[in-house]
């Protein structure tokens, strides 16, 4: 594959992870500092090839990744290729001699700490936690010295020269996070014929008056349609008003979708379907 494939980076990240699990190790991998440095590149016009891209969209103990939700809204020109899940084990790390009675800052990613927070009362009931741009970031400013500990991955560790202290600190003994496959080409790959999952996400604006909502859903309930992800977010300049992104397990091509989607698409103010997709 000769397409670069942007990720939250640095190296040693989970999304470093979920890149080479899904593309393999000889992949061109390009590590991007945050989500909207992730999206710009993939927007980004006259790139040749043109780029992939690999960002986290949801965890099963944290629920959605908000900063990937914020930049699928911003752009329309996205399509999701594909979904999968890695699991996720996190791991308290810190210098060389650091015991945990000595730490007093813990540091990475709000959503990790979000899935270690009871451990961490626990664990460091001293510690101020301070959220970073991401785990590998994390790992490195623990290594730069101080009372800093942090959280990431056993890679991150190994690079930074870090010794782990407690390994999987997650609170959910089972902790996974999903992942979107990203693409801005024209040209879309073809789905898979035997694609046993097929799952399609939109993203739709709705009035704000009594009800809205209820009614753009209820064509999904009328063409036996499930729903297996709905969240919100504030739309920018419109305090107290929100799109909603809506995952279905259909594919949007088939007669019943379809003609739920015509629906929905009267009852919204507006509405555009960011991809349909294989769940592997």
């Amino acid at each position: 594959m000769n397409h670069p494939v942007l990720y939250l980076g640095p190296e040693g990240t989970h999304s470093h992870e979920a890149a080479m699990r899904r593309f393999g190790a000889k992949a061109k991998r390009v590590p991007c500092w945050s989500h909207h440095d992730v999206f710009a590149r993939l927007v980004a016009p006259r790139q040749k090839p043109r780029p992939l891209a690999v960002v986290p969209v949801e965890n099963s103990s944290e629920g959605p990744v908000t900063q990937t939700l914020d930049q699928l809204a911003r752009h329309s020109g996205i399509e999701i290729l594909d979904s999968f899940s890695l699991p996720v084990s996190q791991h308290l790390m810190a210098r060389r001699g650091l015991r945990l009675e000595d730490i007093r800052q813990v540091l990475s990613h709000p959503q990790v700490l979000g899935q270690c927070r009871a451990n961490l009362a626990r664990l460091l009931p001293q510690a101020e936690l301070i959220p970073e741009s991401s785990t590998a970031a994390a790992a490195a400013r623990a290594a730069e010295g101080g009372p800093v500990a942090a959280i990431a991955s056993a890679a991150a560790a190994r690079l930074n020269k870090l010794v782990i202290l407690q390994k999987n600190i997650q609170d959910s003994a089972v902790n996974v996070t999903r992942f979107f496959t990203l693409s801005t080409a024209r040209k879309k790959p073809p789905l898979p014929p035997n694609a046993k999952q097929l799952r399609s996400l939109i993203y739709l604006v709705v009035s704000n008056r009594p009800g809205a909502l209820l009614h753009v859903l209820a064509p999904f309930d009328a063409f036996d349609i499930n729903l297996t992800f709905i969240q919100s977010r504030p739309l920018p300049g419109r305090p107290w008003e929100y799109g909603f992104f809506i995952e279905a397990a259909t594919d949007w091509r088939s007669e019943p979708a379809k003609a739920a989607w015509q629906v929905v698409r009267v009852l919204a103010e507006s509405s555009r379907i960011i991809g349909v997709y294989p769940v592997k």
